[in-house]
């Protein structure tokens, strides 16, 4: 392929990915306040996360100023996303392939920042023998990332075709994710192994897409892998995958959220419950005029004495 149309494709890829990302994720900081309830633990009480407690069960507590701690929900968040602690406690059989895939995805982003920087000491004159011993470190990186995404995203396509209990939740589109990744990972694998050194070959291109060079080129197994990379990363917002972003909001605007009821907060409910209802189920009894407020106070013809 050209370099100008390397040059164009990768840089309008990731330019559309990244505003997709930022679209979704504006999307979903704006949606509605969520049900308000409290989903112990909550880690920013300082002295009661520990234990599932709650700045509430304090004696008047509305009197006194609230404890936050800043380091409990930080720790609490680097567990689940390096151990995937809710995976490993809920269903231990899956765990061992999704850890496998998910540090597949961690050491191939940091390996983009290695190889990216590599790039960047190359454009600014530091000659090639002085960034050799990154090269070493580097391709071990690639090769366990490789490796390790491959395992993950293969075994995890396997045991959800295969294992009756998870077809419930193995849609179409569950499949299509885990077969674009397993695609990535492979292609990156096959590119390290026939290049004679994978470092040096992908920091030379990322400097020729940097400075423009008309005369970048990249061997076919290389040129493989981008393109099924580039494509991920243009499909991948679009998709549930985008979780990496929408959990921020699941802790800290969903479970976490338990501020006192202020104002606004009333102001933004009382606006909410005005909201005409038109669930098609029966017992909820909407016509797409009644509000929350009509339904919840009204009378149910179903209903049972305990």
């Amino acid at each position: 392929m050209p370099a100008l149309a390397w040059q164009v494709l990768a840089f309008g890829v990731t330019g559309a990915s990244l505003v997709v990302i930022a679209v979704r994720t504006l999307a979903i900081a704006r949606l509605p306040v969520h049900l308000r309830w409290e989903l112990a633990p909550v880690p920013q009480d300082e002295g009661k996360g520990g234990y599932g407690g709650s700045y509430l069960e304090g004696y008047e507590w509305w009197s006194k100023p609230r404890r936050h701690s800043r380091t409990a929900p930080l720790i609490y968040m680097a567990k689940e996303m390096l151990l995937l602690r809710s995976v490993r406690k809920h269903n231990r059989g899956l765990w061992p392939l999704s850890i496998a895939l998910h540090y597949g995805l961690y050491l191939v982003a940091g390996l983009a920042l290695g190889m990216v920087g590599v790039a960047a000491l190359l454009v600014v004159g530091v000659d090639l023998l002085a960034v050799q011993p990154l090269h070493g470190s580097l391709s071990v990186l690639a090769l366990l990332a490789y490796a390790l995404g491959s395992v993950g995203s293969i075994g995890l396509l396997l045991k959800r075709a295969l294992d009756p209990r998870l077809k419930p939740f193995s849609s179409v589109s569950r499949y299509l994710n885990l077969l674009f990744l397993a695609a990535a990972f492979l292609s990156g694998g096959y590119a390290w192994i026939r290049s004679g050194d994978y470092v040096a070959e992908v920091s030379r291109f990322v400097r020729g897409l940097i400075t423009l060079d008309p005369n970048s080129t990249a061997t076919f197994p290389l040129s493989l892998h981008l393109a099924i990379s580039l494509l991920f990363l243009l499909y991948m917002p679009m998709t549930d995958m985008i979780h990496f972003v929408a959990k921020y909001f699941t802790y800290h605007a969903v479970r976490w959220d338990n501020r006192p009821q202020n104002e606004p907060m009333e102001r933004e409910l009382r606006s909410l419950l005005k909201q005409p209802v038109t669930w098609s189920a029966s017992h909820v009894g909407a016509d797409g005029k009644k509000d929350w407020v009509d339904i919840a106070g009204a009378e149910r013809s179903d209903a049972t004495t305990p």
